[in-house]
């Protein structure tokens, strides 16, 4: 069965399409139900969904921005928007971003039937497809592994953990020896790329298991539909990204004292942290750790815990989900003012400024 999310602010809508009794038909099932494109993404981030049915014109996050939100983020999920006829100029935005079918409303049974028909025909042909790359991407990795070594990847892990910028060079050469392999077949180098730094993610993620809990980490998208300038931007962001992270949160440091303090704090972010209890957790004296952190990081251990809850306090923000003093609350902030002043102070702006510049305004 195909799962389907329906997204609409209208009670009255959703409510039709759950008594709706013909999915299962279909071969589908009304998996879940959003009031608007916010609360969906949440729900599409939590549980597997195969098709999106959504209204256009909703308060808050509408279907387009929601659409284009998906398609920035790679996600190629079977979308219908549900219209009306004045929604012409939404339609045309729609059918830029790849939406595959419109439903104007009111619509009978009969009508969402043969759309969903329609749908299936299309899942099904992309199920086949997705079965055939499989193969394919198997026969790629598979001829790739006597062209490159598995210590290229290790090399790459322990440069970047290091935290040293030599990662992006040996990023780029590491390319530049997949791309003469693949002698210009975008398809296979975009697969053996994507498949290095899945490698590479995971290296870093066995060396430091708890860098996991860094909300802001980069991500592995799809490199599929890419030429060979494209891929290579791509790839090189990602080591990039790792590496910036890695120096940000003083994550290249030897000291293992270093990392246990790094530990705790990136752990415990979402608590008020003292540094007293960091260094009765690792049995040293407050005075100790301080000076260590001033003297390896260069500066103080107490600005390092405020990077560490701003750099949480943003990723809280663009979640959309909660109020700036709820977001001072979770930080383990008591006055919403305070935490505001300080977010200020690191950011250069407000935490309602950084919401709205940043489009996560709700």
């Amino acid at each position: 069965m195909y799962r389907v999310l329906v997204v609409d602010d209208d009670v009255a809508v959703r409510y039709m399409l759950k008594r709706y009794k013909g999915w299962e038909s279909f071969g589908f099932v009304l998996a879940g139900e959003a009031s608007d494109g916010r609360e969906a993404l949440r729900k599409l981030d939590k549980e597997p969904f195969d098709v999106v049915i959504s209204d256009i014109k909703m308060p808050g996050m509408d279907g387009i921005e929601l659409l284009s939100e998906l398609r920035n983020n790679g996600n190629d999920i079977c979308v219908l928007f549900l219209s009306t006829h004045s929604d012409f100029s939404y339609a045309k935005q729609g059918i830029r971003l790849g939406v595959f079918d419109y439903l104007t409303k009111p619509f009978s049974d009969e009508t969402l039937g043969e759309a969903l028909d329609r749908v299936k025909v299309y899942l099904d042909e992309k199920k086949k497809q997705k079965a055939l790359v499989n193969i394919y991407n198997k026969n790629a990795l598979e001829s790739s592994q006597v062209y490159y070594s598995k210590n290229d990847e290790k090399k790459l892990v322990s440069v970047i953990l290091s935290g040293s910028l030599e990662a992006i060079n040996l990023g780029d050469r590491l390319f530049e020896k997949m791309a003469q392999f693949t002698e210009g077949d975008a398809k296979k180098l975009a697969i053996l790329m994507e498949n290095i730094l899945l490698e590479v993610d995971e290296g870093i993620y066995k060396a430091i298991p708890w860098i996991k809990n860094l909300k802001n980490r980069p991500s592995n998208k799809s490199f599929e539909g890419m030429d060979e300038k494209e891929l290579k931007e791509r790839f090189i962001d990602h080591i990039s990204g790792w590496v910036r992270l890695v120096v940000k949160f003083e994550l290249h440091q030897s000291d293992s004292l270093m990392r246990k303090i790094c530990e705790y704090v990136i752990n415990h972010v979402e608590e008020d942290i003292k540094i007293e209890n960091i260094a009765n957790e690792l049995y040293v004296s407050r005075d100790y750790i301080g000076k260590l952190f001033k003297q390896k990081a260069g500066y103080n251990l107490s600005e390092y815990i405020t990077k560490v809850k701003m750099e949480h306090a943003k990723y809280l923000i663009s979640k959309g989900e909660y109020k700036n003093y709820e977001i001072s609350e979770i930080l383990g902030y008591k006055k919403a003012d305070y935490f505001s002043q300080v977010f200020k102070s690191y950011v250069g702006c407000t935490p309602s400024e950084y919401r709205k510049n940043a489009g996560f305004d709700f």
